[in-house]
């Protein structure tokens, strides 16, 4: 491993009155999107500034990749503005992050409106772009999780079906639903399969979830948040789920609006 300051980039440079960001890799460097202002500020020193004492390891796998997506350490965290490895850490940042998008979406989403993808995307760069450097953008690397017969791989061509969920998504947004159980039907669709082609590097479940809570409110309806506890079978339901079976998730969306109602 290389010993280095992990700047995510390491100079900029002005190219046709606009910048280009620069990151460092141990054999090349490679473009990417600008960062946010913040980060900016921050990140003030240069590479020649560095003292010894600044140095650490470098942490991250696949760091000579020219696709940021694939540079994770050695426990899977993603490349982040947070400069950390440390996935309570991250998870504390991404929740707050998504409060402060709920909060604003309340106040200025107009529901009347349906939305698709590309709403999402923007709310996906909403919730991360202080966090990832691929903030709204579509996945690009394949994904596994879990091991043995609870293994799964989000494969990249599982993204060939946002143009089928696209529409799904605007059908639903515009509809004005008379009951909990035709709404439920299509929440709980609209969740697994969007769980099934995993669009996002990273934030999937939380963006599923508010997908979800926008189309209750649109209806009346409490926001749930899925406050998820181990006998709820979670990701059964979501697996479930990818082979078409919706029954399970729409069963406990049922059961947290019903919470929601009766604790209100």
């Amino acid at each position: 491993m290389i010993k280095t300051k992990y700047f995510l980039y390491a100079f900029k440079q002005q190219k046709s009155n606009k910048y280009l960001y620069w990151y460092e890799t141990d054999k090349k460097y490679f473009a990417q999107t600008k960062p946010p202002k913040h980060i900016l500020d921050a990140n003030s020193q240069t590479i020649q500034n560095l003292q010894e004492s600044e140095t650490i390891e470098n942490p991250w796998l696949e760091w000579n990749s020219n696709d940021i997506q694939k540079i994770i350490s050695k426990d899977g965290i993603c490349i982040n503005y947070l400069k950390s490895t440390n996935h309570d850490f991250i998870t504390k940042h991404e929740d707050m992050k998504l409060l402060e998008t709920y909060s604003y979406l309340v106040d200025h989403l107009d529901i009347s409106k349906a939305f698709g993808f590309k709403t999402i995307q923007q709310w996906h760069k909403m919730i991360f772009e202080t966090i990832y450097p691929f903030a709204g953008k579509n996945r690009t690397v394949n994904m596994r999780k879990g091991s043995g017969a609870d293994a799964w791989e989000w494969r990249v061509d599982f993204l060939s079906g946002l143009p089928e969920f696209d529409a799904f998504l605007k059908e639903i947004s515009s509809k004005a639903y008379d009951s909990l159980d035709e709404i439920t039907q299509d929440l709980a669709k609209c969740t697994c399969d969007f769980l099934f082609i995993h669009p996002f590097r990273e934030g999937n479940g939380r963006v599923s979830r508010l997908i979800c809570d926008i189309i209750l409110a649109k209806n009346g309806y409490p926001m749930i948040g899925l406050n998820l506890k181990k006998t709820d079978n979670y990701i059964e339901r979501v697996h479930a789920g990818y082979e078409c079976d919706y029954a399970p998730m729409k069963a406990l969306l049922k059961t947290k609006i019903k919470e929601e109602l009766t604790n209100g």
